[in-house]
């Protein structure tokens, strides 16, 4: 059974990773992932693949930062939650390289959240070569 409640409660607890990521709090955005939590990077590039705990995607998302000198964002533009701890959220993802590349894409984040904190986020990349040669 879906409730506001829980929707509200997974909702949130993506809403402030978010959050957290746009302002470059990454304390807080760390804390909203479990210890062991994994992040699959759907897409043939310098990411690739799973991201094994809680480091490991701190690792994954510094580093996108470092390369872009900070210009990394990450706009939610809906987001739509099923009350089990599903969260789907349609992305806008952009950023510069000191060398002038550029990244404008579309992409979609599943997450899975269990209780107050996300086990598992699905990142699927709307145009995947143009992101794989910004990351390059």
């Amino acid at each position: 059974m879906t409730t506001d409640t829980t929707t509200g409660a997974d909702v949130g607890v993506v809403r402030t990773a978010f959050e957290a990521f746009g302002k470059g709090d990454m304390a807080t955005f760390g804390a909203t992932f479990h210890d062991d939590a994994t992040w699959n990077h759907r897409n043939e590039d310098r990411f690739a693949g799973v991201h094994a705990g809680r480091d490991a995607i701190l690792a994954f998302i510094g580093e996108s930062g470092q390369l872009t000198d900070g210009t990394l964002r990450a706009a939610p533009q809906a987001i739509l939650a099923d009350g089990d701890g599903r969260v789907a959220v349609l992305v806008r993802l952009s950023g510069n390289r000191p060398d002038g590349r550029t990244l404008d894409s579309t992409q979609v984040l599943l997450f899975a959240v269990d209780g107050d904190r996300i086990r598992a986020v699905d990142q699927f990349i709307g145009e995947p070569s143009p992101v794989a040669a910004f990351w390059e």
